[in-house]
């Protein structure tokens, strides 16, 4: 990548020092901290604070606070985090209970502190909206829609898309959301509040992919704070604030420049470090579009360990909804990023059926008809036992003209290899990934097809967190154009209108949603949870369930 970037600088006329990464390690190696006593130091710290009795202190910390627990404190604390990679982080949990539990106590103290609602006895007069992954987790969102109707007491409840949310908080009738947040980017195209199911794409990687790609690189460049951990919580805030502060997709002001910055711990004097970085700020987000420069080992650990996968009541088969487009991704990390694919289980021997034979008549006692003594006879009756699920086979390999790699078997025609999908880690260059949610959404014939897509071209939205990187938009654009140069004028990628901050335009578009009176039909109340349960959501839910 380094490589290729000097390349482009030449190309593009950009002045390159051939000693660059010389000079940026020897003065990182050379330069100690300078000590700061904690009085002469204005933007010191406010740490959590803990009672002088640690049997005294809080069950838990909830927020901002949790982050800011001295790492020694008494009593000890470990800091858990409920969502990981956009779904239930089953990798740090043993139980599935405590794993719910904090997941709502995160949301119940959200009510309490931020919101104002400090009795649970006025949750009844309000109705909440609740914002899901475009591909979500049916168990998790059943569950959801339980402890709101059992246990917090909403007046009504409804489930909406976060892309449909986003469009919605931007005010677009017709675009492609492209959600960057810390460890997922979510893609998908809207059309007139309707997600188009094929064109889903979920990512696992976001913006805390590059701070641990940024800190990585400048330990690589004798970074002279060498204890940099950021399994520590000061130094992953800090690792948070320096990729706030210099990472960048423009290459216009890329040089060898004097940086510092200040190391803030508990109870300890404040450091200021000063240190040079060259290309670490511009290599580190280049990873969206190089994403085997990130870690992918452990993204999928526990997955399914703790919390079932939905399953259909009839066949067996997993039930999540699952698009063409994902499918694509899962197909090119196998192709191309082998490092993201997970060694496939042992299993032990599959025992050998035993043969079923044909039960041999019985007697006729009496002279009596054959239906009432039991024979079998040409009509068929229903059994009493279930019907037992089909055996799956996984996906058959494709043959003929269906042996193209870039494709992969229709959803309707065979069943997806689950088995391969749970060992690969989704991940994809950006531009590749927009590129084929839009070919998904718009392969379908249509007389408007094109135009379509020239619509979602020009629509490309940029949401999340991490897509405040100076230059993103601009960046991304050009990578597009130059995929596609049969649109020059077309392509188009923007960020959210009227000044909106990307990282809550989603929930800003959920507000939206919830004022609205047509929406009446989404809504569902306790008296029909009552009634049907979690089926109520096949009928309630305005996309496919």
């Amino acid at each position: 990548m380094a490589q290729d970037f000097k390349t482009s600088r030449r190309t593009n006329k950009r002045r390159v020092l051939p000693n660059s990464r010389e000079l940026v390690t020897k003065w990182n190696a050379s330069t100690p901290p300078e000590i700061i006593p904690e009085h002469s130091d204005p933007m010191r710290i406010d740490w959590t604070e803990m009672p002088q009795d640690p049997k005294q202190a809080p069950h838990y910390i909830v927020g901002a606070s949790a982050l800011r627990i001295p790492e020694k404190s008494k009593p000890r604390y470990r800091l858990r985090w409920p969502i990981r990679h956009g779904s239930l982080n089953e990798k740090d949990y043993d139980s599935r209970t405590m794993l719910e539990q904090d997941f709502f106590q995160i949301l119940e103290h959200a009510l309490i502190h931020e919101l104002g609602l400090k009795r649970k006895n006025d949750w009844a007069q309000y109705s909440c909206v609740f914002i899901i992954p475009d591909l979500y987790e049916k168990v998790m969102v059943s569950r959801v829609l339980e402890e709101f109707v059992r246990v917090f007491g909403f007046q009504r409840i409804c489930f909406l898309q976060e892309s449909t949310a986003a469009t919605f908080g931007a005010g677009f009738g017709i675009a492609c959301i492209v959600d960057i947040g810390a460890q997922k980017t979510s893609i998908s195209c809207v059309e007139d509040g309707m997600v188009l199911e094929d064109s889903r794409i979920n990512l696992k990687y976001g913006g805390y992919d590059v701070t641990e790609t940024f800190a990585k690189m400048m330990l690589f460049d004798s970074f002279n704070y060498s204890e940099f951990n950021l399994m520590r919580r000061h130094d992953f805030l800090l690792a948070e604030e320096l990729k706030n502060r210099f990472t960048t997709m423009s290459d216009e002001n890329i040089s060898v420049q004097l940086f510092d910055f200040h190391l803030r711990a508990f109870e300890e004097k404040t450091k200021k470090y000063s240190f040079k970085i060259y290309d670490e700020g511009t290599l580190a987000p280049m990873g969206y579009f190089r994403p085997a420069i990130f870690d992918h080992s452990d993204k999928l650990t526990g997955r399914h360990t703790i919390v079932p996968r939905s399953t259909d009541l009839y066949n067996g088969h997993p039930n999540d909804p699952l698009s063409k487009a994902q499918l694509d991704v899962v197909s090119y990390v196998n192709r191309n990023v082998p490092s993201a694919v997970m060694a496939a289980p042992t299993q032990a021997a599959r025992p050998l059926l035993t043969p079923m034979g044909p039960t041999p008549n019985k007697n006729r006692p009496l002279g009596l008809p054959s239906h009432l003594n039991g024979d079998t006879d040409g009509t068929p009756r229903s059994s009493p036992a279930a019907t037992p699920p089909p055996e799956d086979l996984g996906t058959p390999h494709p043959t003929g003209d269906e042996a193209n790699g870039d494709e992969i078997s229709d959803l309707k025609v065979a069943q997806p290899d689950t088995e391969l999908i749970d060992r690969t880690v989704p991940v994809m260059p950006l531009e590749t990934a927009i590129l084929a949610s839009i070919h998904h959404a718009t392969a379908l014939p249509h007389p408007e097809t094109d135009r379509r897509r020239r619509d979602l071209l020009g629509g490309i939205i940029l949401v999340g967190g991490a897509s405040k990187t100076p230059y993103l938009n601009s960046f991304l654009e050009a990578k597009l154009r130059q995929a596609m140069p049969q649109y020059p004028k077309e392509i188009l990628v923007a960020m959210p209108p009227r000044d909106l901050d990307p990282a809550v335009l989603v929930w800003k578009g959920g507000s939206v949603f919830g004022k609205l009176r047509m929406t009446n039909d989404s809504w569902i109340s306790p008296l029909e949870y009552d009634r049907l349960g979690s089926r109520i959501l096949n009928y309630k839910c305005i996309w496919h369930w």
